[in-house]
């Protein structure tokens, strides 16, 4: 049984809005679009509002989804593992080659579905203010991952909640560091191509 939850939690994350909004309103694959990622933020600046709106409601969506389902699940511990495992479903869809996004808009509706409000605007105030700081995407985000739970054990979070934020920050963590090494072999590809 706890098997057929967190299946279905990471089939349900797996679904890529940023991927089907994008050919729905320009034809083009935003896997190809600027910075590729399959995310709300790529699709926003870089194919248009309306998409990149609905793909926000689609990826936040998920997270609540998943979330709401959980309530039906009767183990506690997959009950608290459920939306991290549709952010994992989200980072590495597998209806685009275990290629997706970065995971937030799925973990902030995993978090609303936790009614764990406090803890959700925590988590997002720890990433912005680290975005400011650090002025780096990846980076920040990579900071905010190991912040937050930090933040949270101090605070005497319940532990199911702990649960959901430090796995969604492994999640998101390494879906960062996976970016952050992409770059990094991209652009030493380029510079070896020859002129």
């Amino acid at each position: 049984m706890a098997l057929y939850y967190l299946l279905l939690s990471y089939l349900v994350g797996s679904i890529p809005f940023a991927y089907v909004f994008t050919k729905l309103s320009s034809g083009s694959d935003i896997r190809r679009i600027a910075s590729q990622n399959v995310g709300t933020t790529n699709v926003m600046l870089n194919v248009g509002w309306l998409p990149g709106l609905l793909t926000m409601i689609g990826d936040v969506g998920k997270g609540v989804a998943v979330g709401l389902l959980a309530d039906l699940c009767p183990i506690r511990w997959v009950r608290a593992l459920m939306p991290a495992v549709a952010i994992v479903g989200h980072n590495w869809p597998i209806w685009l080659k275990f290629k997706g996004g970065g995971g937030l808009a799925t973990f902030i509706g995993g978090s609303l579905a936790t009614r764990n409000f406090s803890g959700t605007i925590i988590a997002v105030l720890i990433w912005g203010l680290s975005f400011l700081l650090i002025k780096d995407h990846d980076r920040s985000a990579l900071v905010a991952c190991i912040a937050a739970p930090l933040a949270f054990l101090l605070l005497g979070v319940s532990s199911p909640s702990l649960v959901f934020y430090g796995t969604s920050s492994v999640a998101i963590g390494a879906r960062r560091i996976q970016s952050i090494l992409e770059k990094r072999f991209s652009h030493r590809r380029q510079r070896q191509v020859p002129v």
